[in-house]
């Protein structure tokens, strides 16, 4: 394993581990962490602090889509939520979802496609990919396979996931707000056993909106909170950018920010 910045216990630190932690000490390591320069070297160790304790003391609500969690030595509650992450990554807010459309509605899109109802047969279902021109193969191939379509057995699509595929292909804008707490969850998921905590690219952002309540002095006195690096906010795309989905999918194919010192 990588040397680490600093050790964490629960025991030095009086944080209560979430059940699945690891053993103690907690690492956390240096590649994963950004700081800004503005920060004191005396205060870095409590931004590393919050960032492992909400790490080990994230518990996820799936009824209610909530995650909660502790900063500030258990002083200050962290509750992050879609809606949240939109407002603090200053994610873009789309039109809502178009309504499922009607079948032929679907029938009407995959002519658009290039859809071959000669290949039917006297079979009134609709066989996607193997009715698609080869440019269309490989994309029809995939959105068969995540409604469970098994394109290779000659299985016809269901009215049902014929609805699907259609409303996957007309909804191209995504809610980066759900998908961003969906890709939280799963993060926290993946690594509840792991002896050091990986920093997600965003996540300073989203504790950064609790520390300005949670950042105290030695004495106990509330002193002012350190900002995250500007070049961090400029990283994030405004709801104008043309480049959106591009840079998201940056984002998800590397998720971890590289240390700057």
């Amino acid at each position: 394993m990588a040397a680490s910045l600093f050790t964490f216990s629960s025991t030095s630190r009086r944080v209560v581990p979430a059940p699945n932690s690891p053993p103690l000490p907690i690492y956390i390591k240096a590649t994963n962490v950004v700081f800004n320069p503005d920060i004191p070297n005396v205060h870095r160790e409590f931004f590393l602090e919050q960032v492992c304790e909400f790490y080990y003391t994230a518990t996820v609500n799936n009824e209610n889509n909530v995650i909660s969690g502790t900063i500030g030595r258990g002083r200050r509650s962290v509750f992050i939520t879609a809606d949240l992450l939109s407002a603090t990554l200053r994610l873009p807010i789309f039109e809502p979802f178009f309504e499922f459309p009607a079948i032929e509605r679907c029938r009407c899109l995959f002519d658009q496609l290039g859809y071959d109802h000669s290949k039917v047969g006297a079979r009134s279902a609709l066989i996607l990919r193997q009715c698609m021109t080869p440019g269309w193969k490989f994309f029809t191939g995939a959105l068969c396979k995540c409604v469970g379509h098994k394109s290779r057995s000659g299985d016809q699509l269901s009215t049902y996931e014929q609805l699907v595929v259609c409303s996957l292909l007309l909804n191209k804008h995504l809610d980066y707000g759900a998908f961003f707490f969906d890709q939280l969850v799963q993060f926290l998921r993946d690594n509840v056993r792991v002896d050091h905590v990986p920093f997600l690219r965003w996540i300073a952002l989203v504790l950064d909106k609790f520390f300005v309540e949670a950042y105290y002095s030695h004495s106990g006195n509330p002193i002012q909170c350190p900002r995250m690096p500007v070049r961090m906010y400029q990283d994030f795309p405004l709801a104008n950018d043309i480049g959106i989905s591009d840079r998201m999918r940056e984002w998800i194919a590397i998720p971890y920010i590289p240390f700057l010192h």
